[in-house]
């Protein structure tokens, strides 16, 4: 093509967009403010929403099991069921190994107080349940120090989120004799600490918002469709029209026009799945059907320096590994936020920066940017009150029993 006849047709097309844009460019000012204005309101939005659900107030409970406990797991699971009603803050349920001892905390904000410990009588009326200082307290404000080190991470899932953990059925079978605690490899782990050891394993909950449990649903019912054969529909949306559009207005009168339209459905064959499959679909399928929390897991272990041994990590890492399946999920170390440097360049100093910042965290129980699904089952499976069969001298209990006042007692 002869270069006269090129710029010729450059200069048609150039003068054609122009003519475009003279006309048309209010409707690319009007997406331009519109996107710009969207963007400001839901910032607006999530500020607000921030300074609506800022706890001020929180509450430190303890509680001290008894030796009658015989309920499983379920009854934890009703617990967290219960739960899933908090609108404002978080609660944060807490695995403490200190004095060679097992105690179960739980930190809540101050107003959801008379919830947290209704649900949980509800459930183990055998219980006790008491108002305590926060443990934190007896430790230095920062650490590490001269005198104590530590080392913690983050804990996080293997798979997507839709993928379930081993939940507490798979530790139980229909003889007593047979049934598993996983508490009992935790506590057995802190029964070999020293008096000034200090273990902490902190479990974050916070009920899904609409928005995030229907993404979540969502997410896992597609991977189910996918697993079974079936073609995800493509939802049209005002981008495709616009898209189609500008197209359309600027191809139109070389070519037809073309607008989105839905698939046709095509019958395909159904996928024969194999057990192991089925069995995944069902626990994909079984997850998300259940109420879900959003779930930030922390472990950190405090020694003096005299004493400190990392090795002592792999026995807390073992309780966690209990719930892995390589056909399912299972938890990991979040090597971003352990207190472990990938490069060596002034490592003294930034291991130094990453231990106080996580050390801060712990201390205020803060969320993690990422987080993990945990619906109430799995939840259940890793925070629950060990059944008696759990013999472990770490396992602090109540050694009496609390019963009811008789009938027709007076009261003045």
């Amino acid at each position: 093509m002869p270069f006269s006849t090129f710029f010729y047709y450059l200069r048609i097309i150039l003068i054609f967009l122009g003519t475009i844009f003279r006309e048309f460019w209010w409707l690319l000012a009007l997406i331009i403010f519109g996107k710009i204005f969207i963007d400001l309101n839901r910032k607006y939005e999530e500020k607000k929403k921030k300074e609506k659900e800022e706890i001020k107030d929180w509450i430190v409970l303890k509680v001290k099991v008894n030796q009658e406990i015989l309920q499983t797991p379920k009854a934890m699971e009703q617990v967290f069921n219960g739960l899933h009603v908090i609108e404002k803050g978080y609660i944060c349920l807490e695995l403490v190994g200190m004095d060679r001892g097992l105690y179960f905390i739980i930190r809540a904000p101050k107003e959801y107080k008379n919830l947290v410990i209704s649900q949980f009588y509800a459930q183990y009326p055998e219980v006790e349940i008491k108002e305590i200082d926060d443990y934190f307290l007896r430790l230095p404000a920062h650490l590490p120090n001269k005198d104590f080190d530590l080392w913690g991470t983050e804990i996080a899932l293997e798979k997507e989120n839709y993928y379930p953990i081993k939940a507490y059925s798979y530790f139980e079978e229909l003889k007593e004799e047979k049934r598993i605690d996983p508490i009992s490899s935790f506590a057995e782990s802190i029964d070999k600490l020293q008096k000034s050891e200090l273990l902490v394993l902190e479990i974050l909950i916070k009920p899904l918002s609409d928005k995030d449990e229907k993404k979540f649903i969502d997410e896992g019912k597609k991977k189910v469709d996918s697993m079974l054969g079936k073609k995800e529909k493509k939802a049209i949306t005002w981008q495709d029209w616009i898209g189609a559009f500008f197209k359309n207005l600027l191809l139109g009168i070389a070519e037809p026009l073309v607008w989105p339209l839905k698939e046709e459905k095509k019958d395909e064959p159904p996928i024969v799945l194999s057990p192991g499959e089925k069995d995944v679909v069902k626990s994909i399928e079984k997850k998300i059907n259940q109420l879900s929390f959003n779930t930030n897991i922390r472990l950190v272990y405090i020694s003096p320096k005299k004493i400190f041994n990392e090795s002592n990590i792999s026995a807390f890492m073992a309780f966690l590994k209990q719930f892995n399946s390589k056909d399912l999920n299972g938890f990991k170390i979040d090597k971003d936020t352990s207190t472990v440097l990938k490069t060596r360049i002034f490592q003294n100093r930034r291991l130094f920066l990453k231990k106080t910042d996580f050390y801060q965290n712990c201390l205020k129980r803060k969320l993690a940017q990422n987080g993990m699904i945990l619906n109430t089952e799995e939840l259940a499976t890793i925070y629950h009150f060990p059944a008696l069969k759990v013999k472990t001298p770490a396992l602090v209990r109540v050694l009496s029993k609390k019963g009811e006042p008789p009938i027709g007692l007076p009261i003045e």
